[in-house]
């Protein structure tokens, strides 16, 4: 059935059919923990070394000379194919590139054969052979192929230079893709410090510098922040209630999450007493915010309101509620600031984890801008800090599509399908990266 599809001058071969006397396909070596040395001399490649199509270079463990030799341990050579006999993924295989005194563990299959070596490491780590490969693994636990049934999957050979031309074009395009993942890897860092730098801006007057020109408001006033927002202790007891199930939210720093967002599903449940109290201490109000004082400081976020209140605050958050006359989202971006950060590592108690008592924070010194400017900022912060999501939206899109491409490409290229037309729509994936992370780059620039 496969030879009926061949393309001209093309063959069905399995992995031993490609393999010399002068070759090798062969398991790795059984080396167990006793037999390891860390001052050895040769080096033990393990199944974290083997990526998909990458050699990792991870591992450190090592075996002695004489240790090799009585193991009667086979040597890898540079130019090996080493192929991954467990998961994950199962089946995924790289060419070792590294010279001198290396052997490689039982779990990895070490090709050494007469074909273009770079062309059957391809092939290998194809979605089509992958499958075969999976047809073939046993184990409940934990999948594995045995080199057995590896050697029994059947594939098409091309001729050698066929395998040439297509490992050409393979190298080409993996070679964008690197360049590509090169570059989209270091936009996360470039959107945290773009961030990082508007709120400083903004909080310290410069984003408004500008604006500020002519309006006569003057120069900004430092005052306590427990003038601008009552700060409180909502659990002064500081004792943590035992849990209780199907009780009320006892909600944590641990439960808000990088945008902000609470997680009431896992937070610990108090009993009902526990509300009833924090209801005579406190009532909440749209824009008031949660700040943790304990283990993780700061990182402040706003409060859910609902008709009738559903949780309590832990004793690790300090309860921040602005006043009327200062705006709560400004409020929000200075305590989320890098001079609130600042004050809280030079301020925090080195305990068994960090504090931060609530006296400090209530005499934190806070900018007082005139109302019309706090509006001002918040809604140019607002208007930066969604672009900035735009784009980091558009990276994790663009992420996702990369990481699909190697399988997508090996796939057309082993089906005689990788034409221009292809490369060209590669491209253009690259060409939507590269935009992304210039947007992010010319906005950092300009301020």
């Amino acid at each position: 059935m496969m030879e009926e599809k061949l393309q001209k001058g093309w063959r069905v071969s399995t992995i031993p059919e490609l393999i010399s006397k002068d070759g090798i396909f062969s398991d790795g070596d059984w080396v167990e923990s006793k037999d390891q040395d860390p001052n050895g001399d040769v080096r033990l490649i393990q199944l974290a070394d083997i990526g998909d199509g990458v050699y990792k270079d991870k591992s450190e463990r090592f075996l002695t000379s004489e240790k090799a030799s009585q193991l009667r341990c086979t040597y890898l050579k540079s130019g090996d194919i080493l192929i991954a006999r467990m998961p994950d993924p199962l089946g995924r295989s790289c060419i070792f590139p590294l010279s001198g005194k290396f052997v490689t563990v039982v779990d990895v299959a070490i090709i050494r054969p007469t074909c273009n070596s770079k062309w059957l490491m391809y092939w290998i780590n194809t979605p089509q052979f992958r499958a075969e490969i999976f047809k073939n693994a046993s184990g409940s636990t934990r999948l594995r192929i045995s080199r057995k049934n590896l050697s029994q999957i059947k594939f098409p050979l091309p001729t050698l230079p066929e395998q040439q031309r297509i490992v050409a074009k393979l190298d080409a395009l993996f070679g964008h893709l690197d360049s590509l993942r090169e570059k989209l890897d270091g936009i996360p860092a470039l959107l945290k410090n773009f961030r990082q730098q508007v709120l400083t801006q903004a909080v310290t007057g410069e984003l408004t510098k500008e604006w500020r020109e002519g309006k006569g408001l003057g120069e900004w006033e430092y005052i306590d922040l427990q003038e601008v927002a009552d700060v409180v202790d909502p659990h002064p007891s500081h004792r943590t209630p035992p849990p209780v199930i199907g009780g009320i939210p006892y909600i944590s720093i641990k439960d808000v999450d990088s945008k902000g967002r609470i997680d009431f599903s896992n937070s610990t449940l108090v009993s009902s007493k526990v509300l009833e109290e924090h209801i005579k201490r406190y009532e909440l109000k749209e824009g008031d915010l949660g700040f943790g004082k304990i283990g993780t400081l700061g990182k402040p976020f706003q409060l859910p309101i609902f008709k009738e209140r559903t949780y309590t605050l832990s004793a690790n958050i300090i309860l921040i509620q602005p006043k009327s006359n200062y705006n709560p989202k400004f409020l929000f971006y200075y305590l989320d600031s890098p001079i609130i950060n600042k004050l809280l590592k030079e301020g925090a108690k080195a305990t068994s984890q960090p504090a931060f008592g609530i006296k400090k924070a209530r005499v934190f010194p806070t900018p007082n801008p005139s109302k019309e400017e706090q509006k001002e900022i918040v809604s140019q912060v607002d208007a930066l800090f969604s672009l900035a999501d735009k784009i980091e939206s558009q990276y994790v899109s663009l992420k996702a599509k990369i990481d699909q491409l190697p399988q997508a490409i090996l796939a057309k290229a082993f089906r005689g399908e990788l034409v221009s037309q292809e490369v060209k729509e590669y491209v253009l994936e690259e060409g939507e990266g590269l935009m992304a992370a210039e947007k992010i780059g010319f906005y950092k620039s300009k301020k």
